[in-house]
This record gives structure tokens, C-alpha cells and sequence, in this order.
């Protein structure tokens, strides 16, 4: 195993823990989905699009949507990523 192959090892492993820890803090506090719900109301059926509409009009949105926004489109990188390998 290579240096490389170790770091992604313990990446992906990091990785793994904070979303799980994410995961459960969310179903905790019942926000779970709370920004597919609010992406659906807004028309889009699309999250990550909402995502990028919620960033680019940071002025229109209240501080938990904007950090919900950078949640989802970290989210769909890093199942894009997973996807890919």
C-alpha cells in the first residue's frame, strides 16, 4: 500500500465518521430533509440547483438556509466522488 493509498484510507475513514456523526445530529434535531422540503416548495425538483441558487442569492436567504445550501452541495460532491470510484 502506498502513502497515497494510507491517506485515502484514512480520509475516506474520517469521512465516513463525520457524516455519520452529521447524520445523526440532523434526525436529532428533526432537520433531516428540512432543505429537500424547503428546495421543493421554491419549484425545484432539483436540490443541488437550489443549492447553487440559495449561494448566489445569499441576500434573500436566512442564515440556517445558506448553511444548509453549503451542506447539500458538499454533500453532492462527495457522493459524486464515491460514485466515481
Amino acid at each position: 500500500m502506498t502513502d497515497g493509498d494510507k491517506l485515502k484510507k484514512l480520509r475516506d475513514g474520517a469521512a465516513k465518521k463525520w457524516l455519520q456523526k452529521a447524520d445523526k445530529s440532523m434526525e436529532k434535531r428533526g432537520t433531516k430533509g428540512e432543505f429537500t422540503r424547503k428546495a421543493k416548495a421554491a419549484g425545484y425538483d432539483n436540490v443541488q440547483e437550489y443549492a447553487k441558487h440559495v449561494l448566489a442569492n445569499k441576500k434573500d436567504f436566512d442564515e440556517e438556509t445558506i448553511k444548509q445550501a453549503q451542506f447539500a452541495l458538499n454533500m453532492g460532491k462527495i457522493a459524486k466522488e464515491n460514485k466515481e470510484n
